[in-house]
């Protein structure tokens, strides 16, 4: 490989897209000899001429036609390699590490992830689920940047951005037993009805201290496949408020409302990170994004 590559196949790229040595020059700031002495310098390693000859020195020849998809992919990605090398030259971070309680409302972090990805479009993202059984502990071990949670409290070494509320409630398929009661329940109606727990490991036997409410408990590790079985009538689950936003509207699940307030907690939407470690540049702008939008 010629070690000006780029270089060459970058002029090639601009003579193409303004149509003239000129207008190749203008645009890369180089003078017209310097964008001549490049593609004649690229043609002669291919072997033929890329770009006609003449007057019209910027139409593409068949194999020049060929071969331009490549060299603008080469271009594009040797511009990201520079502008990744920059970020890490300045001390940024290029990767965030994201803990999403399970609870947490996926559209709302999606909207956040449209704004936040066009600003930041070669920022990598990881997310993983999580539950307050080992969230905070997770988050303190250092592996995760910030935390996405539905909390009743905050520990004292953890700071946080508040989002909103949200109000927990039991959930099951229209054709549930649980459905078909008069409303509201009282608490022995869960009992005996089996119920679907996020647990987020096989070496964890129940996560949500305090949300069992039934002698009959499957635990699963996945959010969706918990609202299938919920939706096919296997069991009911706690749920916030627009975990099952479209299987209520297609009428598969109805919320259910308890006499006894334990199955309506409130719980607050907040953004964490450790107190002692604030979040690098990204983390914060993600932070801001998430706010913003919850905030509307």
């Amino acid at each position: 490989m010629h070690p000006n590559l780029v270089d060459q196949l970058t002029a090639f790229c601009a003579v193409v897209d303004q149509g003239s040595l000129t207008g190749a020059a203008k645009e890369l700031r180089k003078p017209i000899s310097s964008i001549s002495y490049s593609l004649a310098q690229l043609e002669a390693q291919c072997g033929f001429p890329l770009l006609g000859r003449g007057p019209n020195r910027s139409d593409l020849t068949e194999r020049g036609r060929a071969l331009l998809a490549e060299a603008r992919s080469v271009v594009e990605r040797a511009r990201g390699f520079t502008s990744h090398a920059v970020s890490l030259e300045k001390g940024e971070e290029t990767r965030l590490r994201v803990l999403v309680d399970v609870l947490f409302p996926r559209a709302d972090i999606n909207r956040a992830l449209a704004v936040f990805s066009a600003a930041h479009p070669r920022a990598r993202i990881q997310f993983f689920n999580s539950s307050l059984a080992t969230l905070w502990d997770d988050l303190r071990e250092g592996e995760f940047d910030i935390a996405l949670t539905l909390a009743a409290a905050i520990p004292s070494d953890i700071a946080a951005r508040h989002l909103g509320s949200e109000t927990l409630a039991p959930v099951c398929a229209v054709n549930h037993r649980l459905a078909g009661l008069p409303q509201p329940l009282p608490l022995s109606a869960f009992d005996q009805e089996r119920q679907i727990y996020y647990v987020r490991s096989p070496d964890i036997d129940m996560e949500r201290v305090g949300r069992i409410f039934a002698t009959d408990v499957w635990t699963v590790n996945d959010v969706e496949t918990i609202k299938s079985m919920v939706a096919a009538g296997l069991g009911w689950c706690f749920s916030a408020t627009r975990t099952f936003e479209a299987e209520e509207r297609r009428g598969e699940v109805v919320r259910l409302v308890c006499e006894d307030m334990q199955f309506h907690p409130v719980r607050t939407v907040v953004v964490a990170w450790p107190a002692h470690r604030r979040p690098g540049l990204l983390g914060h702008e993600l932070v801001e994004c998430m706010a913003s939008l919850m905030a509307e």
